[in-house]
């Protein structure tokens, strides 16, 4: 089934890259708000954090954000808390996260060291035998916590969000998932509900998530959707679209948009998992490659 969801999604890809072409476009009227558009990228969207910053560091009036995959967890990060700092708002999320990583981890090294007691004392063993069962058990049950789980980022962005719903966000946001059909993959909106289970599904990448279940899709296979700023447009008529974006491609979208759109390019190597810490090298070099593309942007008179 995942094998067959896959080549769905690169077919996907190349339709979406052949259905539409990018264009600049210009409105007939001055934009009524600025949406921020934040694509798809994985750890490379971590530069998002450092873009969303330098919007806020220059002044510039977010009034909606829209993003997919990664660029859906910042968004929801911004939305949920406009004015704070964004890379101090990952690093909270990221312990809430890491935190529970860990416990899970305790519990089911707990729950394998048991076993293992168990097993040993059962057939008579010796006690030093036992405790080496014991730790081995510990050990094998701790190593069967993934990193990244999809199940524990879903509770975690729950708890981080206190539940909230994405009509109930101080600043209007939206995300996009794909959901597979008898007939493809559907591509769904989410504009209300909660914050939590829209995100994770916008996330649920199955190359990064290795219990992620495909019954809701990352977007981001779709050329299309990996920049949405067609998708924003339809969502926030009439509005200026300041689109981040980190993927190796350029934005695709109609040429008629009834907005203004300001793509900024974010150039960056591959970027680490360890990058999604929120610490180190890594990290860092992800947040000052979003800054610094946006200050050029800025500085260079692009809007």
């Amino acid at each position: 089934m995942k094998r067959l969801l896959r080549v769905t999604l690169l077919a996907v890809l190349m339709v979406g890259a052949a259905s539409c072409r990018r264009s600049g476009s210009a409105l007939r009227h001055a934009p009524e708000r600025t949406c921020v558009v934040l694509s798809v990228g994985a750890a490379r969207g971590l530069a998002h954090l450092g873009a969303l910053d330098a919007l806020m560091e220059r002044g510039v009036r977010i009034d909606c954000v829209v993003g997919n995959s990664m660029g859906a967890l910042v968004g929801s990060l911004h939305a949920s808390a406009p004015g704070e700092d964004m890379r101090t708002r990952y690093r909270a999320f990221f312990r809430q996260y890491a935190h529970e990583t860990e416990h899970e981890a305790k519990k089911r090294g707990a729950v394998g060291a048991a076993v293992g007691l168990l097993a040993v004392l059962i057939s008579g063993g010796a006690l030093a035998p036992a405790l080496a069962a014991g730790a081995l058990g510990a050990a094998g049950g701790a190593a069967s916590v993934p990193e990244l789980s999809h199940e524990r980022f879903t509770q975690v962005l729950e708890r981080f969000h206190h539940g909230a719903r994405i009509e109930e966000l101080p600043v209007p946001f939206a995300t996009f998932y794909q959901e597979p059909t008898g007939e493809g993959l559907h591509r769904v909106a989410a504009t209300q509900g909660s914050v939590a289970e829209a995100v994770a599904s916008s996330a649920a990448n199955p190359f990064l998530f290795e219990d992620a279940t495909l019954q809701r899709i990352d977007p981001g296979a779709d050329r299309v959707s990996a920049v949405p700023v067609h998708d924003a447009c339809e969502l926030f008529p009439r509005s200026r679209l300041i689109a981040i974006n980190v993927t190796d491609e350029p934005a695709f979208y109609r040429s008629d948009l009834d907005c203004e759109v300001r793509e900024i390019r974010v150039d960056m190597t591959g970027t680490p998992v360890e990058a999604f810490q929120g610490a180190g090298e890594a990290f860092e070099s992800a947040w000052r490659a979003g800054h610094d593309a946006v200050i050029r942007a800025l500085d260079d008179g692009q809007w």
